[in-house]
């Protein structure tokens, strides 16, 4: 996962940066709520660790930015030396998903990480993702459609998996690239597109039948399960 820690204090978020780095994930460090509100409109997290008590900025005026904004659709987990059962009670009902409380313990911040991330992308564990009409086996590496096998290469069946686990969500190319080529952020984002467009064509992809692959322009793509179907 691409995680995002916001917080002031450079020793706290290098330790976290150390401890989740050695877990697999990638981290990108903001020492203030602006610094991560700048950044966050060109790219895209799976995670906001987000410190509560912070210069000019706080905790709670980031995440209430970020919980009014329809395009940016991340989970947010506070740390905070803030520990009452108040405290808790108003981040939680401000929208924060969890919390973790300082000083950090390695494990226990793992262990809430995961937990969110289940949360927030139930399928993202599963072998099997059935959402009609499709079926996608992660054992298999295949994609059916009613039964019927399409035929995808290696990275097109990377970019669906990529773009089921996160339905619903914006996604940058760059963004794309990195989780599906492992490319490193900034590089030439033509191949994503000419990706999108086989997917979209090869998944028959259309409103019709319930989904949408949109293009954002200058931002990048949004996979929809749309509640209503089109008559």
């Amino acid at each position: 996962m691409h995680i995002a820690i916001v917080d002031d204090d450079p020793d706290i978020a290098a330790l976290m940066m150390l401890w989740l780095e050695e877990e697999g994930h990638t981290c990108t460090h903001y020492s203030s709520g602006q610094g991560f509100i700048k950044a966050v409109k060109n790219k895209n997290f799976d995670i906001v660790l987000l410190d509560w008590i912070m210069p000019e900025f706080d905790g709670e005026q980031t995440l209430s930015w970020i919980k009014s904004n329809e395009d940016i659709d991340v989970p947010v987990i506070f740390v905070t030396q803030k520990a009452t059962e108040d405290d808790v009670a108003k981040i939680l009902t401000l929208g924060a998903d969890d919390y973790i409380t300082k000083p950090v313990r390695h494990k226990e911040m793992v262990a809430r990480i995961n937990a969110v991330a289940r949360r927030a992308n139930p399928h993202v564990d599963d072998v099997i993702i059935a959402l009609e009409p499709y079926h996608i086996d992660l054992t298999s590496r295949e994609v059916t459609i009613e039964g019927e096998k399409i035929k995808l290469t290696e990275k097109e069946f990377k970019l669906v998996h990529f773009l089921f686990k996160n339905i619903g969500r914006l996604l940058s190319r760059d963004h794309i690239l990195s989780a599906v080529w492992g490319y490193d952020l900034g590089l030439n984002t033509r191949t994503v597109d000419t990706h999108m467009s086989r997917i979209r064509k090869k998944l028959d992809i259309i409103p019709e039948k319930g989904w949408r692959l949109s293009s954002i322009y200058h931002q990048g793509y949004r996979l929809e399960h749309l509640t209503h179907m089109v008559e």
